[in-house]
């Protein structure tokens, strides 16, 4: 039983660990969208995405998610674009696989912060 618990303790860990690594503000070269990633230790809990230039704000609703990856989907109802993307962590890139009124594949990097 007590083996029981403490890899209970250590998948828990590892699980927290490993959504923190998404949390962060995102930016591309492709785009004047800045895509924001908000998590808790187990879970994302938000993602959205901001234009200063654009003036605009889109929210991406989380429709799955594990420890390594999660998937949105993001409807700007200005134009009536519509994808899935699903985001992927690879050594301080977020990659993001689109498809539906957009396929392709566009990577992240985060914007540091002075914290």
């Amino acid at each position: 039983m007590k083996k029981l618990f403490i890899t209970l303790f250590i998948f828990i860990t590892l699980t927290a660990k490993s959504q923190k690594q998404f949390e962060g503000v995102w930016e591309s070269n492709s785009s004047t969208y800045k895509t924001t990633v908000i998590s808790s230790k187990f879970a994302i809990l938000k993602v959205f995405n901001f234009s200063f230039k654009e003036s605009y704000y889109i929210e991406e609703d989380i429709i799955n998610q594990t420890d390594t990856e999660f998937t949105t989907r993001l409807y700007n109802p200005r134009n009536g674009y519509e994808v899935v993307i699903k985001y992927k962590f690879m050594k301080d890139i977020l990659t993001c696989e689109f498809s539906g009124d957009y396929h392709g594949l566009v990577e992240l990097t985060k914007i540091l912060s002075n914290e």
